[in-house]
């Protein structure tokens, strides 16, 4: 991609002396120069666009002592999850503090998230959100005999700048996360700009 975008400036500026030369340009030449320059430019622009990229690992709101585990939930009502703890977080789109990731410019994004729980009899998971429109839900009903569960997901949106995409705890469900590993985690980045 960089000798591209060399051999474009390198023709770019041969033109120009050219254009000095000769200051009869024709439309052709004219017309010639105008499209490399813009063609430099884009090439400018794709290598040195927006980068946003984000891992984020949720840490419970407290945890017994002698533990390093806790519970988010359930509540009675849906919340955002807030994964306060960012691994990276180039382009700063993630919130630690709201747990919203907001769009910095139009694009194709991709985001997964893996999420943990433990618990005897009751419902488990998460839901990844755009806007206020879920798009992603995962959950499973805990029985007595299984108490410990891993689930992830993964999408690919398109997303316009200003775009909210968030993680969401249904009413009544629950999730558990660590204070020590990074055992529910949210992570997403820009593939490409539109």
């Amino acid at each position: 991609m960089m000798k591209i975008v060399k051999m474009k400036l390198v023709l770019l500026v041969v033109a120009t002396l050219l254009f000095k030369v000769n200051s009869l340009v024709t439309e052709d030449e004219e017309e010639f120069l105008l499209k490399l320059n813009a063609d430099v430019s884009a090439l400018k622009k794709l290598c040195t666009g927006t980068k946003v990229v984000f891992s984020v690992a949720m840490r419970p709101p407290s945890v017994k002592e002698g533990y390093t585990f806790g519970k988010t939930g359930p509540y009675n009502k849906s919340s955002i999850l807030i994964h306060e703890h960012a691994i990276t977080n180039i382009g700063n789109a993630y919130n630690t503090i709201t747990g919203i990731f907001t769009a910095p410019v139009k694009g194709v994004y991709f985001f997964t998230f893996t999420t943990f729980s433990w618990m005897v009899e009751g419902h488990i998971g998460v839901s990844l959100y755009k806007n206020d429109e879920e798009v992603l839900l995962i959950w499973e009903h805990q029985d007595k005999g299984d108490n410990e569960d891993y689930a992830s997901n993964s999408v690919t949106l398109i997303l316009k700048q200003g775009d909210k995409v968030y993680m969401n705890l249904p009413k009544g469900f629950q999730v558990a996360s660590s204070i020590k590993s990074n055992i529910h985690t949210f992570s997403g980045f820009l593939l490409h700009q539109l």
